[in-house]
Order: structure tokens, then C-alpha cells, then sequence
């Protein structure tokens, strides 16, 4: 469940990474607006970068393609296309639109489109959000995954919203009439020679897929799907609070049914390893955000930033206006985007300790995010150990799963 996907959902294709990079490494001091040059590298066009030894099976120009390429080519298609280029004529159709590619890479670049303004505007806005679509999903979150510890603990602070729902086993006749059904009840009821339960079903029952199981419907939940039972939902529904055995005929839709309940299992709290895939499911997309956030925080420390000209601190507006102006939105997500700017872009300041309280209560109230809202608490706590709001920071932070502290609104609120 953890595990990252394999393919990037990325904005453009390989070929134009490969493409850029080797411009970026190949510009010169006389290659114009542009990044190339008369130094101006286009290849490799197909192809991942690593060593290819698979044979070549095309030739355009300077440009070779290996059988290699064609695989790679056709992985990058998306999965509805890849289809029209399967067996024998399939691969000639895709090798004629690689080559068909590379004809027009080498005629733009015989034309030095590459020092066209607009041109060199995609490949530096293509290369940008490639580079950072790989560091996530590569340089972050590839092979990381939450720690058996972390599931735990998210398991038991929502252990409520984990249950196994109730089954019943049951099996049934199945009748177009009320009088067929009346007949089978009765019969059932009587019992004796004639009147058990497989003799009754093979002569009344109308359902031959569930005959030919002995009448059985299986184990299911109220409203839950049985593929033999028409209008399944609607049975279950019904049949899931008969008492334990035999039970009167009931009507769904245009069916009669006599059903037998044979065993039932009551609705419980279901175990850390049962819930365990949908607590990996549901806690990845925090916990991989947590992830990003953190390396965000780091990287400023490698990679510092500083704000400059009219973004300069103590430009523009001022941090108590800034702040002033994130309380006064309405919408939750302008409102954390704008205390995090207080956070982020002045740090030094005494409200960037309010910005951080203030965003885990709009993540609370707005959202009922506690994963969120447990960030920035700790956030608060780890940067500002001697903040007024520390206790009450440290407070809220510890009775966020808290089941008796629901969607606290003020911290008054929160200690009745």
C-alpha cells in the first residue's frame, strides 16, 4: 500500500527531459536568447540515460533506436493508446511515429528553434516542474513508507472508525409468488418426508443460480451485494435482522423469499491487522504531505532564502497586517496559505508563533484535520519552546484523539 508508483505523473514527456538537460549542459556564451547554441546537444531523444547494449533497429540521421527505446517509447504512451501498438504491426506503426519524432527534433534543431524565447520558455518550465515532481516522488517519498509504530499509533487514535461489520450466512427460496412462498414456509415449518429443506427449494425455488448451491446466498452485511440475488441490496437489507433460523416469507421488488439465517457474526472493533490496509490507505496522503512539509522546513537551512526588493520583510504589508489579513478570510485554504507566509517569511517575529496556533485550529475547525492541525502544534513546540501559547499548544496537541474532545472550537472549550 505504501509503496510509491512506479511512473511519474509527470507534465512532459522523457524524450523532452533528455532533450533539456542536454541543451542545459551543451549553451554556450554565444547561443543568443536561447539555451543551445552552436555547442547545442539534442541527444539522447529515446531512451532513459542508462547503458543500452539492445539492438538497434532504426537509423534517422544521427539519431539511433534500439529495440530498447521502442519499449521505453511505448511505456510513456498513455495506457488507453498502448493498445493500437501491440504484435508485430503495432511496433512498426510506433517505430514510424519515433521516427517521424525524430525528424522534426532535427529539423528544429537545424533551424535553432531552440533560442526561440517561447521554445526556451517550455523547456526551462517543462525541466522545472520535472525536477520537482522527480525530487517528490523520487527523492522523497520513493521506498519511504510509514513505520509500524506510525500505523499503529494512527490506528489507535481513530480506533473508532474501525469496525467489522456484521455477516450473516444464510440461504433462501426464491419465488415469483406469495402463495409459492406461503407453500415453502409451511412445508419447512412442517418438516417430514418431502418437506426438507433441498426437496422444497428444487420444486419452488425460481433462482436456479442459487439452487445449484444448495440455496445458499453466502455471508453478507445489511445492504451489502449478492451477485445471485436480484435486487441484492434490498435482501440484504432485509434479511440481515431476521432471527436465527426459519423465518416468515418476505417481498423485495418482484421476488418472494423464505430465508434461513445459519450463523451470524455481530458488528465489532476490528483488530490493528485487520484494519491494517485501510489504515495504510487512508493515513498515506498526510503522512507522505508530512513528508514534503518537512523537507521544505530543511531545505530552507541548506538552501536559504531570502526575500528581496518589494517581498523584502518590513515591504509590502506588514506582519501584523499580514496576519490581520488571513483572520479576516473566509476560505480556510487562503487563510493557512496566509499564516504560513507570517511562519515562513518572518519568523523572528511575535506572530509567527500565533500563525502556527491559529492555523492547527483552522485545520480543526474547517477541515477536521488532525493530522494537520498536529503538525503545526508541533511545529510551534519544537520553534518556540518559550511562546505564551506553549501550554496551551502542548494542551490541545495531546488531546487531538481525544474521543471525548470533539472539533474543539476555543481552548476554553476544549478544558470543560
Amino acid at each position: 500500500m505504501f509503496a510509491v508508483r512506479r511512473q511519474l505523473v509527470l507534465i512532459v514527456a522523457i524524450s523532452s527531459l533528455a532533450l533539456l538537460a542536454a541543451c542545459q549542459d551543451g549553451a554556450s556564451s554565444d547561443s543568443g536568447p536561447g539555451t543551445g547554441g552552436k555547442d547545442f546537444r539534442w541527444q539522447p531523444l529515446y531512451g532513459d540515460g542508462t547503458n543500452d547494449t539492445s539492438d538497434i533497429i532504426a537509423k534517422v540521421g544521427d539519431v539511433k533506436i534500439t529495440s530498447r527505446d521502442l519499449e521505453l517509447y511505448l511505456d510513456e504512451l498513455p495506457s488507453a493508446q498502448q493498445n493500437r501498438f501491440q504484435g508485430a504491426d503495432g511496433e512498426r506503426l510506433l517505430l514510424k511515429r519515433m521516427i517521424e519524432n525524430a525528424l522534426m527534433v532535427q529539423g528544429a534543431v537545424a533551424k535553432k528553434l531552440y533560442n526561440d524565447p517561447d521554445v526556451a520558455r517550455t523547456f526551462i518550465s517543462e525541466r522545472r516542474n520535472t525536477l520537482s515532481s522527480a525530487m517528490i516522488n523520487y527523492g522523497l517519498l520513493r521506498d519511504m513508507k510509514p513505520t509500524e509504530d506510525e500505523a499503529r499509533e494512527y490506528f489507535t487514535n481513530h480506533r473508532g472508525t474501525y469496525r467489522q461489520l456484521g455477516i450473516v450466512n444464510a440461504r433462501h427460496i426464491e419465488t415469483l409468488t406469495k402463495k409459492d412462498a406461503q407453500e415453502a414456509y409451511a412445508r419447512l415449518s412442517e418438516g417430514g418426508r418431502g418437506n426438507d429443506w433441498i426437496t422444497v427449494m428444487k420444486e419452488l425455488s425460481v433462482n436456479r443460480e442459487t439452487a445449484d448451491l444448495k440455496g445458499s446466498v453466502g455471508w453478507f452485511n445489511q445492504g451489502g451485494g449478492i451477485p445471485t440475488v436480484p435486487n441484492s441490496a434490498k435482501f440484504t437489507s432485509a434479511a440481515y435482522s431476521l432471527e436465527f433460523g426459519l423465518n416468515a416469507p418476505f417481498r423485495v421488488v418482484d421476488r418472494w423469499h423464505v430465508v434461513e439465517i445459519l450463523n451470524r457474526e455481530n458488528e465489532r472493533p476490528m483488530t490493528f491487522n485487520e484494519a491494517r490496509g485501510q489504515v495504510e490507505t487512508e493515513m498515506l496522503p498526510a503522512w507522505q504531505n508530512g513528508v514534503i512539509r518537512d523537507y521544505y522546513r530543511s531545505a530552507r537551512k541548506t538552501y536559504p532564502v531570502e526575500m528581496m526588493g518589494r517581498f523584502a520583510p518590513g515591504q509590502g504589508l506588514s506582519v501584523d497586517e499580514l496576519f490581520a489579513r488571513a483572520m479576516a478570510v473566509a476560505d480556510p485554504m487562503q487563510k493557512i496559505d496566509l499564516l504560513n507566509l507570517v511562519y515562513s517569511d518572518y519568523p523572528e517575529s511575535d506572530r509567527a508563533d500565533d500563525a502556527l496556533f491559529m492555523a492547527a485550529n483552522v485545520a480543526l475547525e474547517q477541515w477536521s484535520d488532525v493530522k494537520v492541525a498536529e503538525r503545526y502544534l508541533r511545529l510551534l513546540l519544537e520553534d518556540y519552546p518559550d511562546s505564551d501559547l506553549a501550554a496551551d499548544a502542548q494542551f490541545l496537541k495531546d488531546n487531538l484523539y481525544n474521543p471525548d474532545v470533539m472539533n474543539p472550537q476555543t481552548m476554553e472549550d476544549l478544558r470543560k
